[in-house]
């Protein structure tokens, strides 16, 4: 996110604060944005509210009383409301520090901008609560995969315990147990602390959601679960035939587990996914 705070009338900055590294000239950009707002204001008779320009948001707000104009631009992922609910935080508080009237104003702004450079550590401030707001969501979201796929992975167990003959049972374990082996061997995986937490015990079975999500990338550690679930399911088919495997998915309530989950696995992108696996005979 990038901020400009503009006089609306002459295009001065007054304060820019770019948090993305764009290739612009801050006085051409400047001069630019503002003529772009009075050319709707006053051509087109409408106010700019967002719009999207050279692979960015943009969003703006003006005070018409004081002439003042706040920009903020973005990735076009971000949502153009939560960019301007940012933008009116960042607007209302500055005018609250340096003009909470007309002629407290005008008494102020006489075209030294170097008076609104210590506004730049406010605006780090609330950029920092944002990212941290945003890196919670993330983590909850990350626990949440984490917790459905420990629960698939316990009901894959539950299916081993109690429909498998002893003798399958043996070379199932021993198939997980060798996977496991080939896996915390791996060079890669040494490398990163966090994925050597998966385990695997006859006793307490698969174990993955001690791994701290914090400490890793979870784009990675998704990839490394979903290849671990989709190779033991692919053991319990090889192992048992496909229509005993769907009769013990079924009887082990794995398909009830995933309807009564669809609102959050849909939102996770992980319904599709989950169902194919259980459902194809490959």
């Amino acid at each position: 996110m990038n901020i400009w705070v503009l006089d609306s009338q002459s295009g001065i900055t007054l304060l820019y604060k770019p948090y993305l590294d764009l290739a612009l000239n801050e006085d051409l950009i400047s001069g630019l944005l503002t003529a772009i707002n009075q050319f709707t204001v006053f051509e087109l008779k409408q106010v700019i509210e967002s719009i999207d320009m050279s692979g960015l948001r943009w969003v703006y707000l003006e005070n018409t009383e004081l002439d003042l104009l706040f920009i903020a631009a973005a990735e076009k992922d971000v949502n153009s409301d939560i960019l301007k609910a940012r933008l009116r935080i960042i607007m209302q508080t500055f005018i609250q520090e340096y003009a909470q009237d007309k002629e407290e104003w005008k008494a102020l702004w006489k075209g030294n901008t170097d008076l609104f450079n210590p506004f730049k550590d406010v605006i780090d401030e609330y950029y920092t609560q944002w990212l941290t707001a945003e890196n919670i969501s993330a983590l909850a979201e990350y626990f949440d995969i984490l917790g459905v796929f420990q629960q698939i992975l316990n009901l894959l167990i539950n299916v081993i315990e109690a429909h498998f003959q002893p003798n399958n049972k043996e070379r199932i374990y021993k198939r997980i147990e060798n996977m496991f082996e080939h896996y915390l061997n791996h060079e890669y995986v040494q490398q990163n602390p966090e994925l050597c937490k998966f385990s695997f015990n006859r006793t307490t079975g698969i174990n993955i959601i001690s791994i701290d999500p914090k400490n890793v990338d979870m784009i990675i550690v998704e990839k490394q679960i979903v290849n671990l679930i989709r190779r033991v399911v692919e053991m319990i088919k090889s192992e048992v035939g496909y229509q005993k495997s769907l009769k013990y998915f079924i009887d082990e309530n794995i398909f009830d587990y995933l309807v009564s989950n669809l609102s959050l696995l849909n939102e996770l992108n992980l319904f599709k996914f989950l169902l194919q696996l259980f459902l194809l005979n490959k």
